[in-house]
């Protein structure tokens, strides 16, 4: 075997540091997303100011200077409409990402089955889990989140009862009605949400009552592909690494003409090489696949205890505010979440929601009946 002409070190220094690189700033960014907070003293909320806040405002400043004053102008219509406007260039970004990434993989993966090791039915099986991840993404993207409108907000505040700890009788000046415990009014989508949990960028819609099932499942397909993509990547790298006898093979450098007896490292390098795209597509898998698994497992168990990201913000934000009080650690013990139903509902009520849009339907014919 001969090495490509590029020298070992160089070759594995390259791939190794692109993906710590890679694992670094993702672990970081999904940190500082999910813990980072304006006001803390952990790491997270500390790398949350530094990046969210003073970044921003020192770029601002040195575009000022270099450009005028249009350049920052300019930056913050563009953080707007990233940010605070529903727009569909992560959806664009998404696609670009699974699409790509599953041709790639039909490319210069498929070619290499069947093989002793698989059988040609993963092609298939691959097509249909592919097709689902896309299937689920859709309807997670245009399912109904639950919008609270004037029909069916006295239902919703029959089902949802106010706790006056973190929810209370508000009224949404936006949408002109009751807000029902567990709601919230979306700036992004101009609606207001039942059993609101976030806002998802992904599929450019609100997380609620009538699509947490959908977003759920749009998760656990996508980590499901990951670990398939990544299992099956990795069996057909080490069948042509077993084919070609790499391990028990001497390669020489072209370069030095040196040789050199097979380590993993070698053989590693050598798989680069020559089947590079397998490689990058398996690497990816592996870390957007425990990047995701964190993630299902994260949302998973928010609704084992009854919470969604809204509610775990605003407890999170109570708890705070007891400990800055005398005999606050108490007060916290005494709290109590009464959406938090119990393990077999708490899922029931996710997977089996209420249908707001029935519940609009019927107020709707009972009003029709009161007027005749």
């Amino acid at each position: 075997r001969t090495f490509p002409p590029l020298s070992r070190v160089a070759a594995m220094s390259v791939f190794y540091l692109t993906i710590a690189a890679y694992l670094l700033i993702g672990g970081v960014g999904v940190g500082i997303f999910l813990y980072g907070k304006e006001h803390g003293n952990s790491i997270f909320d500390k790398l949350y100011r530094v990046f969210c806040m003073h970044f921003p405002r020192l770029l601002k400043k040195g575009l000022e200077k270099c450009c005028g004053k249009r350049a920052p102008a300019f930056l913050d219509a563009l953080w707007v409409y990233l940010c605070y406007t529903s727009n569909p260039l992560v959806q664009i970004f998404y696609l670009l990402v699974v699409v790509g990434g599953y041709a790639t993989f039909v490319a210069y993966g498929y070619p290499h089955m069947p093989n002793k090791i698989l059988s040609g039915v993963h092609k298939y099986i691959g097509f249909a889990i592919f097709t689902v991840c896309l299937s689920i993404w859709w309807k997670a993207c245009t399912a109904d989140p639950g919008t609270v409108t004037k029909d069916n907000v006295d239902d919703l505040i029959e089902i949802y009862e106010w706790d006056d700890v973190i929810f209370s009788s508000t009224r949404c000046k936006t949408c002109d009605v009751v807000k029902p415990a567990r709601s919230k009014h979306c700036s992004l989508c101009n609606i207001c949400v039942a059993r609101f949990d976030h806002h998802c960028i992904w599929i450019n819609n609100c997380v609620g009552i009538g699509n947490h099932r959908y977003f759920l499942s749009f998760l656990g397909a996508h980590l499901v592909i990951c670990f398939y993509g990544f299992g099956l990547g990795a069996t057909i790298l080490w069948n042509i690494a077993v084919q070609k006898e790499l391990f028990s093979a001497v390669f020489v450098n072209p370069m030095t003409r040196e040789r050199y007896t097979a380590t993993k490292l070698i053989v590693l390098q050598y798989l680069l090489a020559t089947e590079g795209m397998v490689v990058f597509i398996s690497v990816l898998c592996a870390i957007m696949g425990i990047v995701l698994f964190g993630f299902f497992g994260w949302h998973l168990n928010l609704v084992r205890t009854g919470c969604t990201t809204n509610e775990l913000s605003k407890w999170n934000y109570i708890r705070w505010c007891l400990k800055q009080e005398e005999g606050g650690k108490e007060k916290i013990k005494a709290l109590d979440n009464i959406y938090n139903q119990g393990f077999v509902a708490n899922f029931r009520e996710v997977f089996w929601p209420i249908d707001v849009q029935s519940l609009a339907k019927q107020q709707a014919a009972k009003n029709g009946k009161e007027d005749t």
